[in-house]
């Protein structure tokens, strides 16, 4: 099953344009111009053979030289034959192909549902305790609640007993052969036999991991906690759902994702990681996509290029964007609570709405960036580039933490008063107090560059 056998020729000559045209035309037309080309040849040749090549009457008169002439005359059409007959029997295969590939897909796929897993069963076991007498108890006891006992038991395939050889389970190998499945998939997921397989597969992969990571995204929703995302993430299935999900194309090394642009919008990613099994020098380019509404909840997308793309709605809770390039993104309604955008590249991002509470944008560049309406709420913006024009009308700048370098270099040039004197001619106790007064109004935290907080609001 690793190697498929029926795997089309890719290297294949394609036909001339002459074969091209005569493939396209109908057998009916074909065969009325070899019918013509043929009748002109035996015009030629009764006309003109006997007068280039001198020949005795007898031999015009004999049987051979006629059976010359009829298979020359016949050449255009038995020529036209053979094409329909080669023809014909290269459909066949092909069509043979395409069934061969069809069964094996639709096998991985059951393979993949999880189909052929043994199921749980539960047996209940109803007993009706009565001690029968007489007339008189049957008449009391008919009176009486009844009694009921319930036995439920679970049946599971065990792993035989056996000090002979060691073994597994029939379900434990149930979930070898689902994810061997999942792997197997790849080929029709990129394409090699076909773009009728494509779609399907995408579908059944993407609804896969949908399912897989359903119960973690519920409790991640009650407790906020990834790690049971991040558990099923890494768990062989996982692995194998991140590592054909996220694959690319052999000849110019494009992420196979990118194939099915029109129907990413609302996909769940959630708590898959970007970056296994990826050269740290290697970014995935997920640039200039529409992948509003996407769930990335939890997602590891370190260095992941989303340049330009539509992420209005996108959720991103507690996801791992270190490095990441969100230049000129959309990203408004956006939701960032906790996630880490250490050193993210967000210039000239429109974050209209968007929710950054907790996040973590220490070094990250937001310079243009359309912050209007933005929840910054505790959020780390400690070296990151900014300007105080952009922040100065939020209100949801709680807890929200800068350094001193930040406060003396971004904002106190603007958020100082015209008559104002420079900050460096301002004595110690005058900078403490500006410090002091800026983190009053904006209820911000000013931290030294070793991280202790030196200014907190009053």
């Amino acid at each position: 099953m690793g190697q498929h056998k029926n795997k089309p020729n890719n290297s294949k000559k394609k036909p001339n344009g002459f074969r091209k045209r005569l493939n396209s035309a109908s057998n009916m037309t074909v065969m009325l111009i070899a019918g013509v080309i043929s009748i002109e040849l035996m015009y030629f040749l009764i006309q003109y053979f006997p007068k280039w090549i001198s020949l005795t009457d007898k031999v015009q008169e004999s049987a051979g030289y006629w059976n010359f002439l009829i298979v020359l005359i016949s050449v255009p059409v038995a020529l036209v034959v053979w094409h329909f007959r080669d023809e014909n029997n290269r459909q066949q295969i092909e069509n043979q192909r395409k069934d061969i590939n069809l069964k094996e897909f639709q096998k991985l796929s059951e393979w993949v549902s999880g189909a052929h897993l043994p199921e749980i069963k539960t047996v209940s076991k109803t007993t009706n305790k009565r001690n029968l007498k007489s007339d008189d108890e049957i008449a009391r006891q008919l009176t009486l609640p009844i009694e009921y006992t319930t036995e439920e038991t679970e049946e599971y395939s065990k792993q035989p007993n056996t000090t002979d050889f060691d073994t597994f389970s029939k379900r434990d190998g149930a979930i070898a052969l689902q994810i061997s499945a999942i792997y197997n998939l790849l080929p029709f997921f990129r394409g090699d036999y076909g773009e009728s397989f494509r779609l399907p597969a995408f579908d059944l992969l993407k609804s896969t991991w949908q399912i897989m990571q359903q119960d973690s995204l519920k409790m991640f929703k009650k407790t906020g906690s990834v790690s049971e995302l991040e558990r099923r993430a890494k768990s062989p299935l996982g692995i194998a759902l991140t590592h054909v999900l996220l694959s690319s194309h052999k000849e110019n090394n494009q992420i196979i994702l990118r194939d099915f642009y029109k129907i990413l919008p609302s996909i769940c990613l959630a708590g898959m990681d970007f970056n296994l099994g990826v050269d740290g020098d290697v970014a995935i380019n997920l640039s200039d996509l529409d992948l509003r509404m996407a769930d990335f909840r939890g997602a590891v997308l370190n260095k992941v290029d989303f340049q330009k793309s539509k992420l209005y709605g996108a959720k991103f809770q507690s996801a791992k964007l270190i490095k990441a390039n969100l230049q000129e993104a959309n990203l408004f309604f956006a939701e960032f609570q906790n996630a880490k955008l250490t050193e993210a590249n967000l210039q000239e991002a429109n974050l209209f709405f968007a929710n950054l509470q907790n996040a973590n944008l220490a070094r990250a560049n937001l310079k243009g960036a359309n912050l209007r309406d933005i929840n910054l709420e505790n959020a780390d913006l400690r070296e990151c580039q900014f300007e105080w024009e952009q922040l100065k009308y939020k209100k949801t700048l709680f807890f929200a933490k800068i350094t001193v370098n930040d406060f003396i270099s971004k904002i106190y040039p603007d958020w100082k008063k015209e008559n104002d004197p420079e900050w460096e001619a301002l004595k110690d106790e005058e900078q403490t107090k500006a410090m002091q007064q800026f983190c009053n109004q904006t209820k911000m935290l000013i931290f030294d560059d070793v991280g202790n907080q030196i200014m907190p609001p009053l």
